[in-house]
């Protein structure tokens, strides 16, 4: 016969084969691990705990040119695209890419361009959004590798996706509603709840005090949280306001100027209504002065630079300027103002101090030079860390620092940046430009000269940095002098 039994027989071959050993042969490969995909994992139990997820997101700044050359090509791009709003939609290699180098020529493009900025500075601010994930469990479960990944991504993505509209309701762009709900339902829960833990401990102690106790525990409560609430919801759209207004001034030096004032909110010492309005009238006297004198700078400074044509868009810009900037000016003032009464509302809360302690976080670890080594953690080198990444030096590696009483100097791979006491800059210089440094001792007074190699426009060829004792200048003077070397 041609075919029978367990071979096949070509009569005109003559030839023979064998029936394959399939069952041996996958055997033999998951044996050998050549097909990993194949194995089938079993879960005895697996358990996934449910998250929450805290996300704040802090507004674009302007970026200063320092700042851009520390950040990177495409990072600055990204941020100089938020400012100008020079991006692409539906193009580039995202939903938003950036164009690099381009300008905007026309005066279409400009407000096409400002109202893309605005838009893409309000959906990337968030204030508290808070994202809950749930948690998995799986039990006596067969899988494999690739089922299993595609179960946890889906699981994942579908909790992603229930948290939009949390998301959404945190942005500062639209007052943060979800923490002013947050706010009037811990409010009204203590409305609720204290008069009747007072009433119960009346009824245990026999004394109608604690009944009205409760009562003004809990109408104080549901007032500061609705007060406070209120108060910072409206700061947060005024904040946004000033900020998209800032926009359309057109003006780049007043954005980086106004970036670099300290926001009320962030100081360390807590803010009060009257530290608020304080704050609130300086910002608006600025944002006067901003807007006349823009005037008379911005058409001289265009015409220096391109001559009859940069005159006249100085006067646009300077005008532009005029009727903008002390309107950010007024709006900034009530953004501090509303600050200022959100803090004195929560200093109102005997539990407010207690509970801040409990959130209160230490600095990141601060990593040292160019290879980012870790050291044993430091609080002070954490803390001039995190200085030196929020000011012109960010983006830069930490090395040192010295605490000079009133400033503080902070050295980086490349600079030396010197703070004074209210946080601003005193002076900034890179490290190629200095030659020596030397320790200076006069009458009562103390100081480090740093010699330049080229002289400055007084013709002096040095900084002084002066110091409050000799101890702190020799440290300066040592620290830089390892640095240099």
């Amino acid at each position: 016969g041609a075919i029978g039994g367990t071979n096949w027989n070509f009569i005109d071959s003559q030839e023979v084969w064998e029936h394959p050993d399939i069952e041996g042969l996958i055997r033999q490969k998951i044996a050998r691990g050549k097909d990993i995909g194949m194995k089938t994992i079993f879960i005895q139990r697996l358990s996934i705990m449910p998250c929450s997820v805290r996300l704040s997101v802090a507004p674009v700044r302007t970026l200063t040119k320092y700042q851009e050359q520390f950040e990177g090509k495409e990072s600055s791009a990204i941020h100089a695209a938020v400012r100008k709003g020079d991006l692409l939609v539906g193009e580039g290699s995202g939903v938003i890419g950036v164009k690099l180098g381009s300008k905007n020529r026309t005066a279409l493009a400009v407000v096409r361009g400002m109202m893309k900025s605005i838009l893409v500075d309000a959906l990337l601010r968030c204030d508290g959004a808070s994202l809950n994930f749930e948690g998995v469990a799986l039990w006596n479960h067969l899988s494999n590798k690739e089922q299993l990944t595609t179960y946890l991504g889906a699981h994942y993505l579908a909790s992603l996706i229930s948290n939009v509209p949390a998301l959404l309701g945190s942005l500062a762009a639209f007052g943060n509603p979800v923490g002013l709900i947050r706010d009037l339902g811990d409010g009204m829960s203590d409305f609720v709840n204290e008069p009747m833990k007072g009433f119960k401990k009346s009824i245990q102690e026999m004394d109608p005090s604690f009944v009205m106790s409760g009562v003004a525990r809990g109408t104080g409560s549901l007032a500061r949280h609705t007060l406070g609430g209120v108060a910072d919801s409206a700061a947060m759209l005024t904040e946004t306001a000033a900020k998209n207004m800032a926009v359309l001034t057109l003006d780049r030096k007043y954005a980086q100027r106004r970036d670099r004032v300290m926001r009320l909110k962030n100081n360390r010492t807590r803010a009060d209504f009257v530290g608020g309005f304080e704050s609130g009238l300086l910002k608006l006297v600025h944002g006067i002065l901003e807007g006349v004198t823009g005037v008379v700078s911005k058409p001289i400074r265009g015409a220096e630079r391109n001559g009859v044509e940069g005159f006249a868009k100085g006067v646009g810009k300077g005008l532009l300027g005029l009727l903008v900037k002390p309107v950010i000016g007024a709006t900034d003032a009530i953004t501090d103002t509303l600050i200022g009464v959100k803090e004195s509302v929560d200093g109102m809360n005997p539990q407010h101090d207690i509970e801040t302690l409990q959130t209160q976080v230490r600095p990141r670890r601060a990593l040292y030079g160019v290879d980012r080594a870790i050291r044993n953690y430091r609080l002070d080198d954490a803390t001039a860390a995190t200085i030196q990444a929020r000011s012109r030096l960010g983006g830069e590696e930490y090395l040192s620092h010295v605490d000079m009483t009133q400033n503080v100097a902070l050295m980086s791979v490349r600079k030396l940046l010197i703070f004074s006491g209210n946080g601003e800059e005193v002076l900034l210089l890179p490290y190629k430009m200095i030659t020596k440094v030397e320790t200076h001792e006069g009458a009562d007074r103390y100081s480090v000269k740093i010699y330049l190699k080229e002289p400055k426009p007084d013709g002096t060829d040095y900084e002084e940095v002066m110091c409050p004792n000799l101890e702190i200048a020799d440290l300066l003077q040592k620290e830089l002098s390892n640095v240099l070397s």
